[in-house]
């Protein structure tokens, strides 16, 4: 019998000699780390209101469902891929199969963007959640939302040393006391009739189609983020094929279901007929003034301190994910070999994920020293998630199309379904583009030269993969994760 314990008991030997990532990760461990990394009390709190205010008004319930439909279209290409090459990397290593290496490292370049951006949106407005919080029941001082951001950055890195099981544990908590708020809220307005009854308003043509349609379909979609986070989990997980697939699924379901319910519970919560005026008003404060009336003030009580840890559940979750596109690139050797090691004791990338909390530390100091009001802050950084996650997923759409009809993995109607979503999402990448303004709150040559910069990045990956073509052909081979 062996004599071993712990993380250490579940991870074969060979697998501790290679140096590589293992785990024993479950269904229910994936769906509660990918689900963190969408925040539902953040997108309760601060998403859905302007998701109906800029979007389609009171047809959101009925985008949020449409998304999530165009979404399962685009996940059963995603699987049937996954299971086809069985490689880690995420978008990387899926794009690198389809379209080639020289896209695929500017898919993982996109990647790293979008994430990294979507970490320090969330030391953003967790610590502004923090701030407010120790002001408005506290009655304390307002608190520079970076020094919270940096207190949170230095537990993130800690929990980001160990396994992903640990966080995983961590995540489960937080996840499950912000589905309480949001299930808590939505039995209350349910029982209390909400402000005149329940309408169905929302599902009708008439609204489903009204207000800024194109500004409504990014918005829903960008809600869906982090749903392809999935299969860059695979080496972590029992079973991957099964695994990834279920969690994969129920991610989007999950999402889908939960969000509609809510924007149509919150929507007459306050009555079709206001709804919109109360919105132009007070579009920030909308949710928590909606808690406050249905569940009470220790409902609001709970839901500012879960904005607060929904946010840091964010900052942890985005830190994982990010953290194995910078191991995977390591295990490439596109970045120093060092951010391939994993821990001899915890089976992480714990350098990697070191590395990510150095960058952290650097974005930080550079978001608070950009001069960008704190009020529109948080929105010009999570622009870049919205930006950045819907070009990844127009790109992994073709690619996915691309290598079910060249490898006949599926039917060619599979393949031109999802071809079809990706000229949805394409036609949404081109409106982004041409209005950055209504994303990041940046107009003229500040909006110009932030997409500038977002898209050198992004071209910097495939110059690089045209490089290493030409001059390291020994690094060019590996790249997408061909080492499995």
């Amino acid at each position: 019998m062996s004599s071993e314990t712990g993380i250490a008991a579940i991870i074969p030997p060979d697998t501790k000699a290679q140096g590589k990532l293992h785990g024993n990760l479950g269904v229910l461990d994936v769906i509660f780390t990918v689900v963190a990394y969408n925040g539902p009390a953040v997108v309760f709190m601060g998403f859905l209101p302007v998701l109906i205010l800029w979007g389609n008004g009171l047809g959101a319930p009925a985008m949020i469902l449409a998304a999530g439909v165009l979404l399962t279209v685009v996940a059963t290409g995603l699987i049937n891929v996954s299971e086809s090459i069985k490689r880690p990397g995420g978008f990387y290593a899926l794009v690198s199969a389809s379209l080639g290496r020289v896209v695929g490292l500017g898919t993982g370049f996109t990647a790293l963007l979008t994430y990294f951006a979507a970490l320090l949106s969330v030391y953003v407005i967790g610590g502004q959640a923090f701030s407010d919080f120790v002001v408005n029941f506290m009655g304390g001082e307002p608190i520079p939302w970076w020094i919270v951001g940096l207190g949170c950055l230095v537990v993130v890195t800690i929990l980001g040393h160990f396994n992903i099981q640990f966080s995983a544990k961590v995540l489960a908590v937080f996840l499950s006391l912000e589905f309480l708020l949001i299930l808590v809220y939505i039995i209350a307005v349910l029982a209390q009739g909400g402000a005149d009854g329940f309408s169905f308003e929302s599902f009708t043509p008439e609204h489903m189609f009204s207000g800024a349609l194109a500004v409504g379909a990014l918005f829903a979609i960008t809600i869906f983020g982090g749903f392809e986070a999935t299969v860059i989990f695979r080496e972590e997980v029992r079973d991957p094929d099964k695994t990834i697939k279920r969690a994969t699924y129920g991610v989007i379901a999950l999402l889908a279901g939960s969000y509609a319910v809510l924007a149509w519970v919150f929507i007459n919560a306050y009555g079709p007929a206001v709804v919109m005026e109360i919105l132009t008003q007070d579009v920030a404060g909308a949710s928590g003034a909606s808690v406050r009336e249905y569940v009470g003030d220790i409902g609001y009580l709970f839901a500012n301190v879960l904005l607060f840890t929904s946010a840091f559940a964010l900052q942890l979750a985005s830190h994982n994910i990010l953290t194995r596109y910078v191991y995977n690139f390591g295990v490439d050797k596109i970045f120093p070999k060092a951010m391939a090691a994993t821990h001899p004791r915890h089976v992480s990338p714990y350098k990697a994920s070191a590395a990510v909390s150095i960058v952290a530390v650097v974005g930080v100091f550079g978001v608070a020293v950009s001069g960008i009001p704190n009020a529109t802050l948080y929105a010009t950084v999570v622009s870049f998630v919205t930006y950045g996650m819907i070009i990844l997923v127009s790109t992994l759409s073709f690619g996915i199309g691309v290598y079910i009809l060249r490898n006949k993995t599926s039917s060619a109607l599979h393949a031109i379904l999802i071809f079809v979503a990706g000229a949805i999402f394409t036609a949404a990448m081109i409106f982004a583009s041409v209005r950055f303004d209504l994303l990041s709150g940046l107009v003229g040559t500040p909006a110009i030269v932030m997409l500038t910069v977002c898209w050198l990045f992004i071209l910097s990956g495939v110059v690089l993969g045209i490089y290493l073509k030409k001059n390291r052909p020994d690094i060019y081979a590996n790249v997408g994760r061909r080492d499995n």
